[in-house]
């Protein structure tokens, strides 16, 4: 996915917005002018290989025969999948994954959120704001529905998390609340319907037994919450304009007392 020519486009994303509030503009504009590291992680991102069974995707995944990497055979083989494209994991994962796709089709609301006849995956969606900033999003789910020549808009979101009971809470703090107002935003302009006849889902869905799945709705709270993220990201950047990441920073904060 991150090699997604999507990906590299220059409007801003949810993705990119979102490290203004985590770490400040100019990390999010190092950011999307390639400034940064890339992240290395050892570990698997399981959510993505979800994503790519339910949603599709060019990327496949295959079980390892070795119990291990220690051997050269097994390197050697490790590294023939690698330069194939192919993603390698184990048994468990494999398995976990199977589940969370199997109980995410089979889900009563999945039919009506994720399969639906008009249903779009993985659909690019691009408008500008008033402040002239450019935004992008690639809506997991796209379904627009006509009833007596009113359109209305849903889009959903397949989240995966092994920290299910703590979702709505942790939904804060990963800014999928910003998520839902930008990705709304775009595609109601993109679209060409009226935004308060769009609404944001959430299919999360479990990675560790008993791989519980559970439809959630962003409620006007939700969006609120959102909304003054993204007016608060779009000022921001609109603040910046054309200057250069600047990493000398100047102000001096205050730390609290840690002990406490």
């Amino acid at each position: 996915m991150a090699s997604d020519p999507y990906h590299k486009l220059p409007q801003w994303s949810y993705s990119s917005m979102k490290k203004i509030l985590d770490s400040g503009i100019d990390y999010a504009v190092a950011g999307k002018m390639g400034m940064l590291a890339s992240p290395d992680s050892k570990f698997i991102d399981i959510g993505q290989l979800v994503h790519q069974a339910i949603l599709g995707g060019s990327e496949t995944y295959v079980t390892s025969p070795y119990p291990d990497f220690r051997t050269k055979d097994a390197r050697e083989w490790r590294d023939l999948q690698k330069e194939l494209g192919h993603i390698v994991v184990d048994d468990q994962m494999k398995a976990s994954i199977e589940q969370v796709v199997k109980n995410i089709k089979a889900h009563p609301h999945s039919a009506k959120y994720i399969f639906h006849k008009d249903a779009k995956h993985e659909q690019e969606m691009f408008a500008n704001t008033p402040e002239g900033v450019q935004l992008r999003g690639k809506g997991d789910v796209v379904i627009v529905s006509e009833d007596n020549g009113t359109k209305s808009l849903v889009i959903t979101d397949i989240k995966t998390t092994a920290q299910f009971d703590k979702f709505k809470k942790n939904a804060y703090w990963m800014h999928y609340d910003l998520q839902a107002v930008t990705y709304s935003l775009i595609g109601a302009s993109h679209l060409k319907i009226e935004q308060e006849l769009v609404n944001y889902m959430f299919c999360v869905a479990e990675t560790v037994a008993p791989y519980r799945v559970q439809f959630v709705h962003a409620s006007l709270e939700f969006v609120e919450a959102g909304e003054r993220k993204l007016r608060t990201c779009i000022d921001a950047i609109s603040d910046f304009g054309d200057n250069q990441p600047n990493f000398l920073l100047e102000e001096i904060v205050e730390l609290g007392d840690w002990s406490q």
